[in-house]
């Protein structure tokens, strides 16, 4: 399957799992009888968005591959889609250019480096594909698999220690996987995403269970608590960026509320070393 070929599927699965989910009730629509199947039937998400039926089966089926942004956003309301999922419904929705298709910036700009040495709260560069790009210190010191060329996502589904560390581990692989979508967008049958997700598919049943949904998040919302070796319980809230000069890494910075008892654990992460002893920022090139 190529690029263009992945990007339509993920379009039509995308549309196909929404439309299942929402009930007429919820768009406004009558009900009769008993339905065979769950969810809105495909002429109705076509009235509500204003197209035609057999334009909108074509879209499911992938014969239609780049709808405008108008009927975008159409299918957006119809569907009844949040921030999260209205942008990545766009993403996929956007032809397949060159540049998508041989690959985005990944080398690390000189000012994201320092600003990350600079940082005395955890902080790490990802790319699309979670693998760990750069950490700093107090990144290494409280979070397992945080060292450069670590693979997040793969670690929080097969590593045992992540299952002890997240105090909510089923949210925390629920949010990953999430992520992780909306990071790939229409870039589905790349290189590194087919590899790593044919690998969880393949190695994790519970991978391919949330994979074959189509929960996106942008950016998470709730904090999360962790539990670490030496200081225990720690209420984290987290704050993604985009990193200037890239398309392709975000930084990730975890930070307390002022004052709590959380903020005062973080605070004495300067005093726990990474399992080497060394507190140098460390970066994949």
């Amino acid at each position: 399957m190529n690029v263009t070929e992945a990007k339509s599927t993920a379009l039509g699965s995308f549309l196909r799992w929404h439309r299942h989910r929402l009930t007429p009730r919820e768009v406004g629509l009558p009900e009769y009888g008993r339905r065979r199947v769950p969810g809105l039937r495909r002429e109705e998400v076509a009235n509500l968005a204003g197209i035609s039926t057999e334009y909108y089966i074509r879209l499911e089926q992938g014969r239609e591959r780049t709808p405008s942004p108008n009927v975008v956003d159409a299918l957006a309301d119809a569907l009844r889609l949040d921030a999260d999922q209205t942008a990545h419904l766009r993403n996929i929705a956007r032809p397949v250019s060159r540049r998508s298709a041989g690959g985005r910036r990944t080398d690390i700009p000189e000012g994201a480096t320092r600003l990350l040495e600079h940082l005395t709260l955890p902080a790490v560069i990802l790319n699309r594909y979670m693998d760990v790009m750069a950490s700093n210190p107090p990144a290494q010191a409280l979070f397992p698999n945080m060292e450069p060329g670590d693979n997040r996502i793969r670690a929080v589904f097969l590593d045992p220690r992540e299952r002890e560390f997240w105090r909510d581990w089923e949210q925390a692989v629920s949010d990953s996987v999430a992520q992780l979508r909306a990071d790939i967008g229409n870039e589905l049958e790349s290189s590194p995403a087919h590899a790593l997700i044919g690998e969880l598919r393949n190695r994790c049943r519970h991978f391919d269970r949330l994979w074959s949904g189509q929960d996106v998040q942008q950016r998470a919302c709730s904090p999360v608590r962790v539990r670490h070796d030496l200081l225990g319980e720690i209420e984290l809230h987290r704050e993604k960026l985009l990193v200037t000069g890239t398309d392709a890494l975000f930084m990730y910075i975890y930070f307390t509320e002022p004052g709590s008892a959380s903020a005062g654990k973080l605070d004495r992460l300067r005093y726990v070393q990474t399992g080497s002893g060394s507190t140098r920022m460390n970066v994949a090139w």
